[in-house]
């Protein structure tokens, strides 16, 4: 069986999974959140022991389970609830007895600023969005530009977009970028009363330049630790962070867009 075959069948039954716990939101868009922030912490965390690092992985998944249930049940304020899991973290790295490193707390710290908090935004805009789902349709967006970045440096890519990932192309990235705007604007058409034009062009951009920056930094975690996925855990598409790293990156843009504007 092809990758690209695993991708699509891998597709067909995580994108109704997805879609679904982003509709009905709550409590089921709140467990979704606690399921991928843990596989993707713990792939994280994975990634760095390859490098001689020894950081609290079950801490690191507490606080990240905490912070999410607690942030759902306080309305979401972040910088409250996250200043004592710096201090415990870093604490707990200065009394351990073998291994001390500072790098061991930065690490699961930002593991956790990371992974995590891009979560609790996504869970705000469940709980205090009304009338438009905007978590669908950020999924859209970057379904959308991974998608076609993927095929426009397929077909038409020639320049290397960066060394940190041989494969992706300024073509490709060019094409991810022209159809993920084109998506946001054929959601407006279709749906004007819910999303305006300024909100679909804006949304729409940060998502396809920041979509695929997210991916690159991934790919820039993992060239740093010497391995090819986060895992291997969905066929065809690697472990948990590689399948959101790019919702990751864009979400906490799109959440100061949408509460600045």
């Amino acid at each position: 069986m092809s990758n690209l075959t695993k991708r699509i069948l891998a597709g067909v039954i995580g994108i109704p999974l997805i879609i679904s716990a982003s509709y009905f939101g709550g409590i089921f868009f709140l467990i979704f959140s606690l399921i991928v922030t843990s596989f993707a912490l713990w792939e994280y965390c994975e990634m760095f022991r390859t490098k001689g690092y020894h950081l609290f992985k079950l801490s690191a998944l507490f606080f990240s389970i905490a912070l999410m249930i607690i942030s759902y049940l306080l309305n979401y304020r972040f910088e409250i609830i996250f200043l004592p899991v710096f201090i415990f973290i870093t604490t707990a790295e200065i009394l351990r007895k073998e291994n001390r490193n500072p790098l061991n707390a930065a690490i699961v710290i930002f593991g956790i600023l990371y992974v995590t908090v891009p979560f609790m935004m996504l869970n705000s805009f469940v709980k205090n969005t009304s009338g438009f789902n905007v978590i669908i349709f950020l999924f859209i967006l970057i379904w959308t530009c991974d998608t076609a970045a993927y095929f426009g440096g397929k077909y038409f890519g020639k320049h290397q977009l960066s060394p940190i990932s041989p494969k992706k192309t300024w073509e490709g990235s060019a094409t991810g970028f022209v159809f993920t705007v084109s998506a946001a604007l054929i959601v407006h058409s279709i749906i004007p009363e819910k999303i305006s034009l300024n909100d679909a062009v804006i949304m729409g951009i940060i998502t396809g330049i920041f979509a695929q920056i997210g991916d690159l930094f991934e790919s820039l975690i993992k060239r740093y630790c010497g391995v090819k996925d986060s895992s291997n855990i969905i066929p065809g598409h690697g472990g948990v962070l590689d399948r959101f790293d790019s919702l990751i990156f864009v979400t906490p843009l799109i959440f100061i867009y949408l509460n600045v504007k």
